[in-house]
């Protein structure tokens, strides 16, 4: 058994709290010695990977990274503006009501005046915060009427 969990970490494709669930129940029932549960251990944690046992928070940060960049990039493009600096405009306009996309956490969470098109109708955000279609909560949207 030993050898086996050895050659599964080696080949590094396992979640770190599953391998090491494994090694524990094999220490436990006696099937490997406590040197080489603690040499598994190790062995695992070193060779784990991220994106196999981390993916859920990966996905997160990597949205988070994304807002945040795109946060940096505008506020640059207004500090240039500000100083006089020749900026390129973006090639393409950003729409007044992009369509609603469903927000990951708070980091991307609609806030007061987002504006917003959802199922073919045009809102603007009343709260900070807002994470719900204006489906699901519609006091955290003003439909806004069509002239």
């Amino acid at each position: 058994m030993y050898e086996i969990i050895k050659s599964v970490i080696e080949s590094k494709d396992y979640k770190l709290e599953d391998i090491l669930y494994k090694i524990n129940k094999m220490w436990i029932e006696s099937a490997i010695t406590e040197e080489q549960k603690t040499e598994l251990d190790n062995l695992a944690r070193e060779n784990a990977k991220a994106e196999n046992s981390y993916a859920p928070l990966q996905e997160q940060i990597d949205n988070i990274y994304n807002v945040e960049l795109a946060d940096i990039k505008s506020r640059l493009t207004k500090l240039e503006q500000e100083n006089g600096q020749e900026v390129e405009e973006p090639t393409e306009p950003e729409e007044e009501y992009p369509e609603y996309i469903q927000p990951t956490g708070a980091h991307d969470a609609y806030k007061t005046g987002d504006k917003i098109t959802y199922n073919g109708k045009k809102y603007v955000c009343k709260m900070d915060g807002c994470v719900w279609t204006p489906d699901a909560y519609p006091a955290g949207w003003e439909l806004v009427k069509e002239e």
